[in-house]
Parts: C-alpha cells; sequence; structure tokens
C-alpha cells in the first residue's frame, strides 16, 4: 500500500476555522445549519417624519429649518454607525433645541422606537438632556 502524501496547505482538523487577512466588520459563523443575517440600521423613514414635522413648524424661519435639517441629517449618520459618539449626538440635539425645542421631542419619541435599532442610545441622550434643563431651574 502506497503512503499517503501530504498536501501543500494548511491542515486545521474537522471544525475548526482558519482565517487568513483581515476580519474587521466581518461575520465568522461555525457550525450547520447556521442562519446568519447582517442588520443594517435602516433610518431613513424614521428622519423623514422628523424632517416633515421641521417643515410643518410655522414657529421656525426657513434659514433655521435649513440648519435643523443638517444638524438631523447629522445626527441619523452618527446612529447609523456600530458606535454612535453619544458626545457628538448630545450636542447636535441640543443644538436643535435651542432652535425648536418641540422638533428635539418629535424627535426623541421618534427615535425611541425600537425598530430603529438606536432606541436605548436615544433614551440615555434624552435622559441626560432632561437632568441638564432640571439642573437650570
Amino acid at each position: 500500500m502506497p503512503a499517503k502524501q501530504k498536501k501543500d496547505g494548511l491542515n486545521a482538523g474537522n471544525g475548526s476555522i482558519v482565517i487568513g487577512g483581515n476580519v474587521d466588520r466581518s461575520n465568522i459563523v461555525m457550525g450547520d445549519n447556521n442562519i446568519v443575517s447582517n442588520q443594517q440600521i435602516e433610518l431613513t423613514a424614521f428622519f423623514e417624519i422628523i424632517e416633515k414635522a421641521v417643515d410643518e413648524n410655522a414657529k421656525l424661519a426657513p434659514a433655521d429649518k435649513q440648519d435643523v435639517k443638517a444638524e438631523l441629517k447629522e445626527i441619523q449618520t452618527a446612529l447609523e454607525e456600530p458606535k454612535p459618539d453619544e458626545t457628538f449626538l448630545a450636542r447636535r440635539f441640543r443644538n436643535i433645541k435651542r432652535m425648536s425645542p418641540e422638533i428635539v421631542e418629535v424627535a426623541f419619541e421618534t427615535l425611541k422606537n425600537p425598530a430603529g435599532g438606536v432606541a436605548e442610545v436615544v433614551k440615555r441622550i434624552a435622559k441626560k438632556m432632561a437632568e441638564e434643563a432640571g439642573a437650570k431651574e
């Protein structure tokens, strides 16, 4: 019986995972019959609701409406990150609150929806802002 010839390469055995290269932002799944899904936070629909409230706000000047929308765009971009910067977000919300407190309320209530995937971050920021407002009174 002839001897088995060794193949070039890596043999890690049954059930092993061998990785070469960068796996940053990758899913590594081991096992049989696994179901994998990458859930990306889709906030566009929520921000459309908030922007509609901005458009319908008669108290806001057109220039302020544009500023609020710009702040909202920055908030949306930050919330879509894997680890949103809460300090950055709180500053954006405070800027909006100076121009239109009712828009901040609409934003908080809209974004607290668990389907948005950012509810916990928004709840913490809303709580922090409420505490700051209570301390100033």
